[in-house]
């Protein structure tokens, strides 16, 4: 059985706190009425950051819902933000800590420096044994997965969807290690629309920037989302299909079989359109497994 769960990006929001509080309780109470079990709250920028109190509020408000904070390794000022949190999610059942390296987007020139790894095992060494619930999200870490697993056996991997990686999460259950995916997804939209909206989460892949560089496009600035060339407009549409999920409700629950069959625990996801109708589309093709 795969656990259903929605991700939710603050800045969406828009930048006043009180909006940003206001979008995350409204969003939360639409996991829980969706019936899906986890809410994924996105790490982004120092202003998207969840408050203790509202942390706290969200926990008590929705106690079927388990809430995940992401915290980025690599900020500066994690250990004063996990000293707020934990004390929180020691009290409650239902509160998860997601632990990311960190995009080098929302970081500083200083923070993008440090070391990924050496970075979140410092978190971890804080948490583990004090949070029962840990998301641990292996972009970047990439090669120390198997050295982390050891030492931290009860966590559970937290994997980029990507279509052609799948058996990667395969190899890890063989070994009985637990995995989620967080996939951007949209349920019967045009895929013209799909391809311009996921156009900057694609590109920052190595491999597709490699590929539109053997094209002539030498960075994505050169590119235009307006007027984008059909060629690349082929390259692009691929990679977004390699990275999310997106058709009618009867292909979204196949490609959600498929990470069944590749043994995926729990998938995340992140509606491209974030609005309640999706997340209920959402979760009615879990329910059709």
């Amino acid at each position: 059985m795969i656990i259903g769960g929605k991700a939710t990006k603050r800045s969406r929001y828009g930048f006043a706190i009180e909006e940003q509080m206001k979008g995350t309780i409204e969003a939360t109470k639409v996991v829980s009425e969706a019936g899906l079990k986890i809410h994924v709250i996105d790490a982004e920028w120092r202003m998207n950051d969840v408050l203790p109190g509202e942390l706290e509020n969200l926990l008590g408000l929705f106690p079927d819902v388990r809430t995940f904070v992401t915290i980025a390794a690599r900020r500066r000022d994690v250990d004063q933000l996990l000293k707020l949190y934990l004390p929180i999610m020691e009290e409650t059942g239902n509160a998860g800590l997601c632990i990311v390296a960190g995009n080098k987007v929302y970081l500083e020139s200083d923070e993008a420096s440090a070391s990924p790894y050496k970075s979140v095992k410092r978190v971890l060494e804080q948490v583990y044994g004090r949070i029962s619930r840990i998301l641990l999200g292996v972009e970047g870490l990439e090669k120390h997965v198997n050295e982390i697993i050891k030492s931290y056996p009860e966590l559970k991997l937290f994997f980029l969807y990507d279509e052609e990686k799948l058996g990667f999460i395969e190899d890890y259950a063989k070994e009985g290690v637990e995995s989620a995916v967080y996939v951007p997804y949209a349920v019967d939209k045009p895929l013209n629309d799909i391809v311009k909206m996921l156009a900057d989460y694609a590109l920052r892949r190595r491999w597709l920037k490699e590929k539109l560089k053997s094209m002539g496009y030498n960075s994505p600035s050169t590119l235009s989302l307006k007027e984008i060339p059909p060629k690349v407009m082929e390259v692009l549409s691929k990679a977004v299909s390699r990275l999310s999920i997106y058709g009618t409700k009867r292909e979204v629950v196949e490609k959600i079989r498929k990470l069944q069959k590749h043994r995926v625990s729990i998938v995340v996801g992140l509606p491209i359109y974030d609005v309640p109708d999706q997340v209920y589309a959402f979760s009615e093709c879990l329910k059709s497994l």
